[in-house]
């Protein structure tokens, strides 16, 4: 009876030791994912001092053959500012920025963006990583 009882104990011991090491293989990696959207935007530049500077001088030579007089100081100053501010938002708009916005969907169920300045190269269905706030291949 006492060795029925120690082979009892002894396969008990032996199905929990398994079922703790399965348990341990299930562990989900909430950094672990993989890519389901990839979408690229665009958005204005920033205009620079240069070109509101290269406005400014075409808008204030523009004004200068408008009128005489105190009126031509006017249509100056007027056109300088008008083409300041034209020729920065031209600027910004000739240094269009990209981004690409990169989903995945993490093993723990979760769905996150990450963006990137720059092509990451990722597809959809990529197997990827979260590591130190990018996506690495994984």
């Amino acid at each position: 009876m006492k060795l029925s009882n120690v082979m009892m104990a002894l396969l008990l011991a032996t199905g929990a030791a398994q079922m703790e090491a399965q348990a341990a293989k299930k562990k989900v990696c909430n950094d672990c994912g993989m890519v389901t959207d990839v979408r690229v935007t665009e958005r204005d530049g920033e205009g620079s001092a240069a070109g509101a500077i290269a406005g400014g001088l075409a808008g204030g030579l523009l004004g200068s053959q408008v009128g005489s007089g105190s009126g031509r100081t006017v249509a100056t100053v007027a056109g300088a500012a008008g083409g300041a501010y034209a020729g920065r938002h031209v600027e910004g708009k000739l240094n269009k920025v990209r981004e690409w916005h990169v989903t995945v969907k993490f093993d723990n169920g979760k769905s996150g963006t990450v963006s990137f300045p720059n092509d990451p190269a990722l597809l959809i269905g990529d197997k990827v990583k979260r590591r130190d706030g990018t996506l690495v291949r994984g």
